[in-house]
């Protein structure tokens, strides 16, 4: 009887060595996933931010006032006031009908 109870032990031993192995790869592909997962979302922000400065510049709808705060306060919050900007501003300007130029 006890040496059932030790080879159960011992399967029982090789079961969690093989499920921290599993977890371990996976825990690698994840540390190795972060990182470029970091990097897509820094570039997707970067690009937001950009975009929307130039929109700021170009839009013809905004005073010279309000195009220049909407540029300091861009420029200042970076990815935040962009997604500002293009929450209030930018899609007001696309929904008044007017079609922006390619």
């Amino acid at each position: 009887m006890g040496k059932i109870i030790l080879l159960g032990g011992i399967g029982m031993v090789a079961a969690l060595a093989v499920g921290m192995l599993l977890l371990a790869v996976a825990g690698l592909g994840l540390i190795l996933a972060l990182p470029l997962l970091g990097f897509a979302l820094i570039a997707v922000a970067f690009v937001l931010w950009v975009w929307m400065l130039v929109d700021v510049i170009r839009n013809d709808q905004l005073s010279g006032w309000s195009r220049l705060g909407w540029a300091v306060a861009i420029w200042f919050t970076h990815w935040i006031g962009a997604l500002v900007y293009y929450c209030v501003a930018r899609r007001g300007r696309t929904e008044s009908g007017r079609s922006l130029p390619a």
